[in-house]
């Protein structure tokens, strides 16, 4: 998230409740991001959003003085050189900072119909469609005047500078000292590089570090082409606003915030650090919450710059309704402290070769005492060109801690996974170590004894350059070892040398030929049923995919059919029960993995003996754009393997029949099926699909969901998975988008599990999110209810969050 860009008013946003100071992110409401479910800045125009910046004059061309103007010799202040006429230093609004002895020293380029050098008076006026350009800067006006004695020059009349940066400013008038110290302007313009829009009264600069703006407006509303006369829909207002460059701050004094024309929000006095201040410590914006859980909240931000490259926000939340008491009062201080707040903290660190982020919090449990509290940390650094090493650390005290407290983590996994690594990106290879700590989340997974700690586990892999025919070596290693306070230790190193040849014949058929042989080594303790062992293996295999697409060239509808067939061979058996089995129990024939040689997804397990499968592929393209495809196979093996499960769709000698379709034409509808369907009774075994159609001002969608249990051990927590998810969204208007979804269980016992609903509102300037959801299901502590969330973004200021409810 970009900082937002600012203006001398900018920070009246306080005035409706934004941030003193901020960090370089403008949507910062609690850790420096926003819940998703909230909706703010990127939600509202996108993270990489530019606006077209106005386009600064030319520097213009310098024509010889007309005839009858005689343009006088004259001696400038030093150092600046005149070309062609004599003129003064090109001027500065007063709201600009003063000069740079480099843009001083620049030549300044004057054009103007009329010159005349008063020396008398000591006074030179340039006259009608007078322009100054420096440093490509430009200022336009009717008439400038520079007094040489006084050393100040005055511009009015249309006066128009333009910046190189893009901002242009506009005055009916103005003067300045040459020192650009000292000066004044009335009725001060101006139209930023983002199009924002500020406007003051008057202007006084003070030193040559002070401003004053009187009456000073601020808006990033674009005016109504219609009706320019009109109000913008929001605009901050000051009577007096004073910038101090010495001290980068920013002072407003009486203002508020309109919202469409109305005040909505005022402060007597209110002090800011001035755009040029990316980061600054300070308060940010508090956020007042309430969960079905935990009760009534609010969170005081404080946002700590610590160097140019790493600060940290510190957000503790104080639960309001345990400031009465809790359930449980210990004698210790600090645990009957943390029972009525959660200390939380976001600290970011990035450098030339790397970045950290690291969010945590801790409280006590109002009931028990006990500490409650999580870590999500993450980290990458650039070792060299070719090395990298990074980590991953997610931790926390319960299962339901991150929902209770709304601290989520970013996976949509029921687990948590810490993870330090290095990995090597070479030409034709990859080589990565890493280790692996797991935490379930459910409420049956796993004790933490009974967890597996990974280390090391390394992998190293190699493909060849193409030899003469085409084809190419591969060299795959596998190294793990891993342990448990309880169960199965075990250590592996599997090895994979391959050879792989693609060749098509001249009537098109398409093969591709490998050859394989892998070596595994097993050591295990307390493997069930045995106990310990070292074991080993060799597995030989050879495999062929064929294809053979046959084209339908037609004006209308071009197609291609092509037959699919692989055939694999291999010894026998390989998976002795003194292998310990880790990553590959859970297994399920889908259209991806049936045309594998090895159709398990791990190392621990082998499909041995002849194998193969075979199917057909159809797509369709029809003339007004858009695919059309169709695929269907089913797998086969010569003698029945144990090693697949009773509910994997490959007990047999032949699998279950696995489908996909997809459609998606270039209209407005898009459709996509994934099915596994019993080779006996045709019975629906898995069905994964989504629909949508509609164009933006009503679109409809919908993804179903059928899945049978894939292993004996999925029985006990889920049986069967039987659901589904509608949602409609419809773009009311150019600024208005509302939608709604919801989550239907449809086995027996189910129900409806949630839905949400969302609106917004967004224009150039300007966005609202609000969002109410209702979640059915319960886990322990973490309770069903409503959420009611609301946010208010103000373009090129930040974001109001309002109350969060849950009930």
């Amino acid at each position: 998230m970009r900082p937002p860009r600012h203006l001398p008013l900018l920070a009246i946003l306080a005035l409706a409740g934004a941030a003193a100071a901020h960090p370089a992110a403008a949507d910062d409401t609690l850790f420096g991001r926003s819940w998703p479910e909230v909706g703010g800045w990127n939600q509202a125009w996108g993270d990489e959003e530019t606006l077209p910046r106005p386009a600064a004059r030319a520097p213009a061309a310098v024509p010889a003085p007309p005839p009858a103007v005689a343009a006088a010799p004259v001696r400038p202040s030093p150092p600046v050189r005149v070309a062609a006429a004599a003129a003064p230093p090109p001027p500065a609004p007063a709201a600009q900072p003063a000069e740079t002895e480099r843009d001083v020293e620049q030549p300044v380029n004057v054009t103007a119909d009329q010159i005349t050098h008063d020396r008398e008076m000591a006074t030179i006026v340039a006259k009608g469609k007078v322009e100054i350009v420096q440093s490509g800067r430009t200022l336009s006006a009717d008439t400038v005047s520079y007094n040489l004695k006084q050393d100040v020059m005055a511009a009015s009349g249309n006066v128009v500078l333009t910046e190189p940066t893009g901002e242009v400013t506009f005055a009916d008038y103005f003067e300045l000292t040459g020192d650009f110290k000292n000066g004044a302007a009335r009725e001060i313009r101006r139209i930023g590089a983002d199009r924002s829009r500020m406007a003051a009264a008057s202007a006084t600069r003070v030193g040559g570090i002070r401003t004053d703006f009187d009456d000073a407006v601020y808006t990033a509303c674009e005016p109504c082409k219609e009706h320019p006369e009109r109000t913008p829909l929001w605009q901050a207002k000051a009577q007096r606003v004073t910038h101090d460059q010495e001290s980068h701050r920013e002072e407003f004094r009486d203002a508020w915030m309109e919202l469409g024309g109305v005040p909505i929000a005022y402060v007597p006095y209110f002090s800011a650090p001035d755009p040029t201040v990316r980061r600054q410590s300070g308060l940010l914006t508090p956020t007042v919450g309430s969960g079905s859980s935990i009760g009534p909240n609010l969170v005081i931000p404080y946002y700590w710059v610590i160097s140019d490259n790493e600060d940290l926000t510190f957000s503790p939340r104080f639960l309001l309704n345990r400031f009465g008491g809790t359930k449980t009062e210990p004698s210790d201080i600090g645990t009957a402290s943390l029972q009525r707040m959660v200390l939380a903290g976001e600290h970011r660190w990035r450098g030339n070769y790397g970045e950290t982020s690291t969010i945590g919090s801790i409280t006590a449990d109002e009931s028990t005492g006990d500490l409650r509290g999580h870590i999500n940390a993450e980290g990458k650094f650039d070792i060299d060109r070719n090395w990298r090493a990074g980590y991953t650390v997610q931790h926390q005290s319960d299962d339901t801690y991150n929902s209770v407290y709304g601290y989520r983590v970013p996976s949509d996994k029921p687990w948590l996974t810490s993870r330090p690594y290095v990995e090597r990106f070479g030409q034709r290879g990859y080589a990565m170590m890493e280790g692996f700590v797991f935490q379930g989340l459910t409420e049956t997974s796993d004790s933490f004894d009974q967890n597996p700690f990974v280390l090391p586990h390394a992998v190293f892999s190699h493909v060849g350059n193409p030899d003469d025919w085409g084809g190419t070596w591969s060299v795959d290693t596998d190294a793990l070892s891993y342990t448990r306070l309880q169960g199965t230790k075990a250590t592996r190193l599997s090895n994979q040398f391959g050879y792989h040849l693609p060749y098509t014949t001249q009537s098109g058929q398409n093969y591709t030929v490998s050859t394989m042989l892998r070596t595994d080594g097993y050591h295990g303790d307390e493997v069930a049923g045995i106990g310990s062992a070292n074991i080993g293996r060799v597995v030989p295999q050879i495999a062929v995919n064929w294809n053979y697409p046959f084209v339908s060239d037609s004006r209308t509808l071009p197609q291609v059919i092509s037959p699919l067939v692989m055939v694999a061979a291999g010894p026998n058996g390989g998976n002795s029960m003194r292998i310990p089995n880790e990553d590959s129990i859970d297994f399920e024939l889908d259209d991806i993995n049936v045309f594998r040689a090895n159709r398990l997804p791990g190392l621990d397990r082998v499909e041995g003996g002849v194998r193969g499968a075979y199917g057909m592929r159809w797509s369709a393209y029809p003339y007004r754009g858009g695919t059309l495809s169709a695929q269907v196979a089913q797998g086969w093996r010569a003698h029945a393997d144990s090693t697949f499960g009773p509910s994997s769709g490959f007990t047999e000698n032949l699998s279950d029949y696995v489908a996909r379709v997809d459609f998606t034409p270039t209209g407005n509808i898009a459709f996509t099926d994934r099915i596994r369907l019993d080779r006996q009774s045709l019975g629906t075994q898995r069905n994964e699909a989504s629909v949508s159609a509609g164009p933006p001002a009503l679109r409809g969608s919908m993804s179903y969901g059928y899945f049978e249990k894939t292993s004996p051990d999925a029985s006990t927590v889920l049986p069967r998975r039987h659901y589904l998810t509608p949602s409609l969204s419809s773009a009311l208007s150019r600024n208005w988008l509302v939608s709604a979804t919801a989550s239907e269980d449809l086995t027996s016992g189910g129900g409806l599990l949630g839905w949400s609903t969302r609106a917004v509102y967004n224009d150039e300037c300007f966005a609202l999110i609000g969002n109410l959801a209702r979640n059915n299901t319960s886990d322990r502590d973490y309770l069903t209810g409503y959420t009611i969330t609301f946010n208010v973004v103000f373009k090129t200021l930040g974001q109001v969050p309002f109350t969060a409810l849950s009930f």
